[in-house]
């Protein structure tokens, strides 16, 4: 049993070793264009050692994609389930926030895995994993927001509509943020502002929007 689980450790060891070398790789603007060879001379392994461990580049961007929602995941485990709903609502914005402003590269390797076109490309077992980490994520928020309908602090309408507008907001910015549209920043003022917009638009959702000397805007 020593033998076959030191190699099974190696093994993972390298895979993951061979995902850190590709991340570096993908630093660069150009990174869609990066080559399995280059990867490999990165790692400093074979070819076939890549392919040994990921059947193609796809593989290799849904495994650093699956890691970062991992990580996700994992910051959202840290927060305490007994907090009021808002309050909570504030620690899932500032994990999300931190941990898609903390690597750009992971950010965009995440973004590239959502395409359609991609996911075509992947196999079953694979894209089946990637779903699956995917609805662990967003399940606390799904959960976070349904609590907060119970408690009538958000309209009872469908998540999907209900989060719709949060989720524009919150990709807009980060983009805005990665693009550097907004030049320096203080990102923690800046969350702060976001977090007021999104709480203010799920809270108000479906309140009339009232202006002074115009008749009620109504869109509901």
């Amino acid at each position: 049993m020593t033998i076959p689980s030191r190699k099974s450790r190696q093994f993972e060891l390298r895979g993951q070793e061979i995902l850190d070398a590709a991340l570096v790789l993908f630093e660069s603007e150009s990174w869609e264009e990066v080559t399995v060879a280059e990867i490999a001379q990165q790692a400093e392994v074979g070819k076939g050692t890549i392919y040994k461990h990921f059947a193609s580049k796809d593989e290799i961007y849904a495994q650093l994609a699956m890691y970062f929602q991992r990580q996700i995941l994992a910051r959202f485990s840290t927060i305490d389930s007994r907090l009021p709903v808002i309050e909570r609502f504030r620690q899932h914005m500032h994990a999300a926030w931190e941990m898609h402003l903390s690597s750009k590269e992971l950010h965009r390797v995440f973004l590239y895995c959502s395409r359609p076109g991609f996911r075509s490309r992947l196999s079953t077992i694979t894209l089946s994993d990637m779903q699956a980490i995917e609805q662990q994520v967003a399940q606390p928020t799904h959960l976070l927001i349904a609590e907060g309908i119970e408690q009538g602090i958000f309209p009872p309408k469908p998540l999907a509509k209900l989060l719709f507008g949060a989720q524009s907001a919150f990709w807009g910015a980060i983009q805005l943020v990665w693009s550097g549209y907004l030049g320096e920043i203080d990102q923690a003022e800046h969350l702060d502002e976001l977090t007021r917009f999104i709480l203010a638009g799920l809270i108000y959702h479906d309140q009339p929007i009232d202006l002074p000397g115009r008749s009620t805007l109504d869109e509901s």
